[in-house]
């Protein structure tokens, strides 16, 4: 058998056992399945939220899923492990089956979504959620409709590890319906954060505290240079000749003698006159 026949067959063995265990496990929260070739068969790993109604009463429901495997599907002596889901609501596979079940029970389309919505969004383990409902929704035409919450990454690194991506189909009288549920989780670390070291900014105002401070001591304290003189300031004030100058100890108020404060007061006297 060449190599590209072989791994084609085994992509649509796994698509089928796949199939078969989203059908029998709707109300157990089936979140996807992995099979692994061991010497001493094939392991399988079923990921549900609800393990209890997988593995049934006394180990029943599971015995009846691996007679199924074993007969069917031709897997030697398959070993089913049943591994529980943390947080279903942030499961977007999970998420889709549930919406896929509801609309399958005949809940309105828009009520479903919104009550999908809000159920991831409150939480608090995502950052944005995405549903898409395509199909004949309400009448004979088909139609999209979209329901949107938080941010979502459509490209990049960001969309192909931080977007959990669930698809499930719903068949109705008027066709089949398809459910795409976009979870981005909260957990993940984008490049464009930005996180603020709160002990840093605080040690940061401390010291320019200190620093204004201190120099508002050193103003109040400070002494005033000399001012120098303007150009315009310098010609209102009138040149000096020294020449002109006489000195301090020449110069007097008062009269030397009485005779000089006689003549000053005649010639008062005649002024008046």
């Amino acid at each position: 058998m060449p190599l590209a026949k072989h791994f084609i067959e085994q992509g649509i063995k796994l698509m089928q056992i796949n199939e078969y265990l989203r059908s029998e496990l709707v109300r157990a929260g089936f979140a996807g399945v992995d099979l692994q070739k061991t010497p001493l068969g094939v392991r399988i790993t079923l990921r549900t939220s609800r393990p209890g109604l997988v593995i049934g009463k006394g180990g029943k429901r599971i015995q009846e899923i691996t007679d199924v495997l074993r007969s069917v599907y031709d897997l030697e002596s398959p070993q089913i492990e049943v591994e529980e889901v943390k947080n279903p609501d942030v499961n977007a596979q999970i998420m889709a089956e549930r919406l896929a079940y509801s609309l399958d029970r005949g809940r309105h389309y828009r009520r479903a979504g919104y009550y999908i919505l809000r159920k991831v969004m409150d939480s608090g383990l995502a950052r944005g959620v995405e549903i898409i409902i395509s199909g004949k929704v309400t009448s004979q035409r088909a139609r999209t409709q979209i329901f949107r919450a938080g941010t979502m990454s459509k490209s990049g690194q960001p969309a192909q590890e931080g977007v959990d991506k669930g698809v499930a189909q719903c068949i109705q009288k008027s066709g089949t319906l398809g459910v795409i549920v976009k979870i981005m989780r909260a957990d993940y670390i984008q490049g464009d954060g930005v996180n603020i070291k709160h002990q840093a900014l605080k040690s940061a105002q401390v010291k320019m505290s200190s620093s204004l401070a201190k120099t508002k001591a050193e103003k109040q304290y400070q002494i005033e240079e000399e001012v120098p003189l303007t150009e315009e300031a310098r010609e209102l004030i009138d040149p000096v000749d020294e020449n002109d100058i006489t000195e301090i100890s020449d110069i007097s108020l008062e009269p030397k003698n009485v005779n000089d404060i006689e003549e000053a007061e005649e010639k008062k006297k005649k002024k008046k006159e």
